[in-house]
């Protein structure tokens, strides 16, 4: 490339011990060197922020910090992106591992691509050990089709667009931060898929995204971006989640 970007990647730690090491390992070798992996421990008490901080001594691509009271995952993601400095923004959750070649594939699709203002690749999951067990393309993106879209491994976006939209959503509650953010970027901008495996998900039983309420039972509807964004394209009301009836239909019930 004849000119470099910042990627930042954010990373959360709280008592992620098993496999914290992974996944920063996979940003420290990675093939696109102007990185830099922002690290937010949440006051963790397994050893995990510090092997994060032994880690970051060795190279000063790594930015670790501690907080003094733990904020749980929606305002401590909001916090790491405080810290980052990065042209592009991502995240790589601490159980999790990108491909060698994730960022240099992703900058070439944006070189490639001027328009596209976040761009996503396809992801596979892998287990506890890492073994590979499932891949499922991620589908092409389509503004006709926006209420089936939602946060897609990996995603990296531009981080001018934070200047038009809210940013990270700190009202809520459930760890529904990254859909929130995908869906108010999605709405003004453009999106673009990169049909490459560039993401390993680890499937395991504390995966945090398990805990996550379900849209229809969820109270946080009425200041989640993702709901209204989905509402609007699914043509549904963004509290009751009940088709919005016409003016036709809205007369023939009168």
């Amino acid at each position: 490339m004849t000119e470099y970007k910042t990627v930042s990647l954010l990373m959360l730690g709280y008592n992620s011990l098993r496999y914290v090491k992974q996944a920063i390992d996979s940003v420290k070798h990675q093939t696109y060197p102007y990185w830099e992996l922002v690290f937010v421990d949440d006051c963790s008490t397994d050893g995990t922020w510090e092997l994060a901080s032994k880690m970051a001594e060795s190279d000063p691509r790594i930015k670790v910090y501690k907080n003094e009271v733990n904020l749980g995952i929606v305002k401590n993601r909001k916090k790491a992106y405080e810290y980052s400095t990065g042209d592009f923004v991502g995240h790589l959750d601490n159980d999790d591992i990108l491909e060698r070649w994730a960022l240099e594939e992703m900058l070439w699709a944006f070189k490639y691509d001027k328009e596209a203002m976040l761009i996503y690749s396809d992801c596979a999951q892998i287990g506890v050990e890492g073994e590979h067990q499932i891949y499922s393309a991620n589908p092409n993106f389509d503004r006709a089709r926006l209420a089936e879209f939602g946060w897609r491994h990996l995603s990296l976006f531009k981080r001018e667009v934070m200047d038009h939209i809210d940013g990270y959503n700190d009202k809520l509650v459930s760890a529904c931060e990254d859909g929130d953010l995908f869906m108010q970027i999605a709405e003004k901008f453009p999106v673009a898929r990169l049909p490459k495996i560039l993401y390993y998900h680890r499937a395991h039983p504390n995966n945090s995204i398990q805990f996550n309420k379900q849209c229809n039972t969820c109270t946080e509807r009425p200041v989640c971006n993702f709901i209204r964004v989905w509402a609007k394209a699914a043509n549904v009301d963004s509290v009751s989640l009940k088709p919005n009836m016409s003016v036709d239909e809205s007369i023939e019930i009168l």
